[in-house]
């Protein structure tokens, strides 16, 4: 028998690897949109980095409560991914901001069909429990 928490851990997994991927592929093509010739793996390796430090770090900086000391660690995330993708797929600083910011545009497209794709399908498990009052 699986418990809550079990479920809620192979959900987490499931979540995290799902996004690892969409991100990592949103920065795959917006490396290939400016040229960059660089491998998916790398990029995967390149995303995961950036992932855990990305977690370490805002998450120290929630933990004090202050929304200053949140916006300089947001700022220090942002410097580190550009150091980080520019050191791993032989950039310029330049090349590796504007791979970012793309990279977060198709993110955020990719995240938006996802959405209106699955927001139906919850709506629908949703209200299929409710039945009309006789």
């Amino acid at each position: 028998m699986i418990t809550g928490f079990q479920a809620l851990s192979g959900v987490t997994i499931i979540g995290f690897i799902l996004g690892w991927v969409i991100s990592s592929l949103s920065v795959y093509l917006a490396a290939r949109i400016i040229g960059v010739q660089v491998s998916f793996l790398r990029v995967l390796v390149g995303t995961l980095f950036v992932g855990i430090i990305s977690f370490i770090i805002i998450v120290s900086a929630s933990s004090l409560f202050t929304s200053n000391l949140f916006i300089i660690a947001l700022i220090i995330v942002f410097v580190i991914a550009l150091a980080i993708y520019k050191s791993l797929f032989n950039i310029s600083w330049i090349k590796a901001f504007v791979i970012l910011i793309i990279a977060g545009v198709i993110f955020f497209g990719i995240m938006l069909i996802l959405v209106l794709i699955l927001v139906p399908f919850a709506l629908a498990s949703i209200f299929s429990g409710l039945s009309a009052a006789p």
